[in-house]
């Protein structure tokens, strides 16, 4: 069952997460025994169904959005961030340390799915529920791991005695190794006994190997024996390969909208129902749409006018805004050789634009200038849009919206004084795109518009079959790169998703170095807004060598430290120039090698227990 059909349960669920209690009240005045939850398959589903809720949605909803701004993918509108600019001290609590009420749900699903075969579970029934307790476990201890390195492992449902009066006494994990030795043997543990025919919004085996095959990746990455490394990394492409009946879905956008999502390429979503949601409840949806109205366009000189909803097709509450640095990593098709390069170097760009470097052109604002890292101007009757945004990767026009395109069935002018310009409210500043840049990527098509208390259906693609893919060819670079196998094997896999989801001619490759700069590219390009970069870094990072730019292993990370940029196009369309974006001190990126890999067990923590110790390095 999805997730959207359990809502009659959910009070049930809440219910054994209340320490030493067998018979326990809800308002208003339902009262379940023990054996009631328990007894049955479908109440014991009903509470892993609100197990599933609480430990998923840390994988989604603003965390797609709120990683992805600490990375160059893209910037707050308010400004900068204190996480990019170092700012965090010790007692910093980013990296979830805790969440002991989840956690004990978990173990009691594991606990009381032993206990009740055979009165009222099958043997079956009870594998399956352990399983499924024991994945979930591991997938919320993985969200721990991958932020602190280290966690509080309970692995039982905790007893008073088991506590002290001021707070749990049990030590963390002493290494990454022991934190993802627990996770990965949770996930083996599950796999045998998890459903293999489920949808989308189930947990199954499936969904176990998509995960392993990423959580064994960042588990080689932080992990210092070669054996133990290339065991991890093995896993890796072990669990990619037994992922069954997967497959990519051929039109990229609609695997995160409304149209497909059931698609063949989704291994696990969280689906929502307009029945009990609104799209201000919706992160992705609601904080990527801007906030503008045609008394702005007038009272600014802005336009054209929106033809919609009363002159406001756009009432959103925008916080976070795509990069021209994301926009460059997006191939297009090169007129003469038919291949794909980056957009400036292509030959209709060379043919038909005078670029200039290391200056402003006159119409650029003039507190700007300063900003500005280079500026072109057309050629006869072409316009530097199409130059720049025809015959891109397909997945460029699934991902953004860009100067030209329609949208909300709106034309959309991203130029100086355009309709949703970067300052058509009047300046930089809340709720508009600072990048001449918004997302389209997981934007559902809501009649009538985004607007707070507007029913929606809505999905999260938490993991997918392109996903997985990517995972396998990072594993097979990093062996290739130990002497072990061929990346061009990881070629192949990138040129998968390049030419199915990019629609882009396959790239041919030379090189172990050349491999792994593709294979960048495309991970990038392929999974932005799903969670994904900010953690891909960090293992580029550990990595070192040709994964980070030839820096060695465990250095500054250059994805963490550049320069956010936007584009800025003349309303005539004829000229442009890319800068800066320095509003807020969005150009502050800083990235603290000694100690960002991973983030501080919170020091007031620490301080009340010292079994959580010792503070992460740095901290």
């Amino acid at each position: 069952m999805k997730l959207k059909n359990i809502v009659s349960l959910v009070s049930l669920s809440l219910l054994l997460g209340v320490a030493s209690c067998n018979v326990l009240d809800t308002q208003p005045f339902e009262t379940y025994d023990e054996a009631t939850v328990w007894g049955s398959k479908s109440t014991a589903d009903a509470f892993v169904t609100g197990t599933i809720s609480n430990v998923m949605y840390g994988y989604v909803n603003g965390n797609q959005t709120t990683w992805e701004e600490r990375t160059g993918n893209a910037v707050h509108s308010n400004g900068g961030i204190g996480f990019v600019r170092e700012q965090m001290d010790r007692y910093s609590g980013d990296g979830g340390l805790g969440d002991f009420g989840n956690i004990r749900r978990c173990n009691l699903i594991i606990e009381k799915a032993t206990e009740y075969t055979g009165q009222g579970l099958s043997d079956a029934d009870s594998k399956d529920l352990i399983a499924k307790g024991k994945l979930l476990r591991a997938l919320l201890y993985y969200r721990q791991a991958r932020t602190m390195g280290r966690f509080v492992w309970v692995d039982r449902v905790l007893a008073p005695a088991d506590t002290a009066s001021n707070g749990m006494m049990m030590p963390t994990t002493k290494t990454t190794t022991e934190s993802y030795t627990y996770i990965l043997n949770d996930l083996d543990a599950a796999i045998p006994d998890l459903p293999t025919s489920v949808k989308a919004g189930e947990l199954s085996r499936n969904m176990a190997y998509a995960f392993k095959s990423e959580i064994a990746l960042q588990a080689a990455a932080y992990e210092a024996d070669a054996a133990k490394k290339k065991e991890w990394l093995k896993a890796s492409i072990a669990a990619a390969d037994a992922v069954e009946g997967a497959s990519l879905g051929t039109s990229y956008g609609n695997i995160f909208n409304e149209k497909d999502p059931y698609s063949s390429e989704i291994i696990f979503a969280i689906y929502r129902d307009k029945a009990n949601t609104n799209t201000d409840a919706i992160a992705p949806l609601q904080n990527v749409m801007p906030n503008t109205n045609n008394d702005n366009l007038v009272k600014n000189g802005c336009g054209p006018l929106f033809q919609t909803n009363g002159g406001q097709p756009f009432i959103g509450w925008l916080w976070w805004a795509p990069t021209q640095n994301l926009v460059d990593g997006y191939d297009v098709i090169d007129e003469a050789t038919g291949q794909g390069v980056v957009w400036n170097e292509s030959t209709q760009f060379k043919n038909n634009v005078t670029l200039v470097q290391g200056s402003a052109p006159d119409w650029a604002i003039d507190q700007e200038k300063a900003e500005v890292l280079f500026y072109g101007n057309t050629k006869g009757d072409k316009l530097i849009n199409e130059l720049m945004y025809s015959n891109r990767d397909a997945r460029f026009y699934d991902t953004f919206v860009y100067d030209g395109t329609t949208w909300w069935n709106e034309d959309i002018h991203l130029t100086v004084n355009g309709n949703l310009w970067r300052k058509v409210n009047g300046g930089l500043g809340p709720h508009m795109g600072l990048t001449n840049y918004y997302w389209r990527k997981g934007v559902y098509n809501v009649e009538p518009r985004v607007l707070a208390g507007t029913p929606t259906n809505y999905h999260y693609v938490v993991t997918r079959y392109g996903r997985v893919l990517l995972n396998k060819a990072e594993a097979i670079l990093w062996l290739a790169g130990m002497g072990e196998g061929n990346y061009a094997d990881a070629v192949a896999i990138c040129n998968q998703t390049r030419t199915v989801h990019g629609k882009l001619p396959a790239k041919q490759v030379n090189s172990l170095e050349e491999a792994w700069k593709f294979y960048k590219q495309e991970r990038r390009c392929e999974l932005t807004m799903e969670n994904d970069y900010y953690w891909t870094l960090l293992r580029w990072g550990k990595h070192g060598g040709y994964a980070n730019n030839g820096v060695a292993p465990g250095g500054k990370i250059a994805g963490f430290t550049e320069i956010p940029t936007y584009v800025e196009i003349k309303n005539d369309r004829k000229s442009f120039y890319v800068g800066k974006v320095t509003h807020g001190d969005n150009d502050i990126r800083e990235f603290r090698e000694d100690r960002r890999y991973l983030l501080p067990i919170p020091q007031g923590q620490i301080d009340r227990n010292a079994n959580l110790g010792p503070q992460n390095p740095g901290w």
